[in-house]
């Protein structure tokens, strides 16, 4: 087994080799205790999981890929970036997409644009979905997770529908609370 562990600050990232078709890069913040894993299980299967910390009691999240692309992209917008300066955020970025282009094979990527979705530094926070015309409250909750243009949030036991405890809405609904 391969591990390498590189700093950035207060948070690691860590690239974990299982086998020739198998690996996994970690991102694991100290400000939050939560880690984020992108982890290849075989040929066009891929999953990305946040643990968070202990303390926050929260289930895991996770989120299966069949293609890389989608995997890496969703990995690096729900990585924690708590208080973390821009320069540092987009060197551990960059770093785990050169491990990622590694291990996957690829030839380096150039002219690298991360741009940081509207809504990351919330993932874990307290946001308020509001209804499209943006005048009333839909919910509140947790937010789990960015996915595409929309987010995953823990609703709030008052508001949720059906009794789903997690909901997925569009991100130009959300703000934090």
């Amino acid at each position: 087994m391969d591990e390498n562990i590189t700093e950035f600050g207060n948070m690691s990232v860590l690239l974990n080799t299982q086998s020739d078709t198998s690996y996994c890069i970690q991102w694991f913040s100290k400000m939050t205790g939560a880690t984020v894993i992108l982890t290849r299980k075989a040929s066009r299967q891929y999953q990305v999981t946040r643990k968070w910390a202990t303390r926050r009691e929260l289930e895991d999240v996770s989120s299966e890929f069949t293609h890389a692309n989608q995997a890496i992209i969703h990995f690096l917008n729900n990585v924690d970036i708590a208080k973390i300066n821009k320069q540092r955020i987009a060197a551990a970025k960059y770093h785990c997409i050169n491990l990622f282009v590694k291990a996957e094979g690829l030839r380096p990527i150039t002219n690298l644009n991360l741009p940081k979705p509207r809504l990351q530094e919330a993932i874990g926070k307290k946001v308020m979905v509001k209804s499209t015309l943006g005048n009333n409250n839909i919910a509140t909750g947790l937010l789990l997770q960015l996915v595409g243009n929309q987010v995953e949030i823990q609703v709030n036991p008052d508001d949720s529908y059906d009794d789903q405890p997690r909901q997925k809405f569009y991100t130009k609904q959300v703000s934090i609370c």
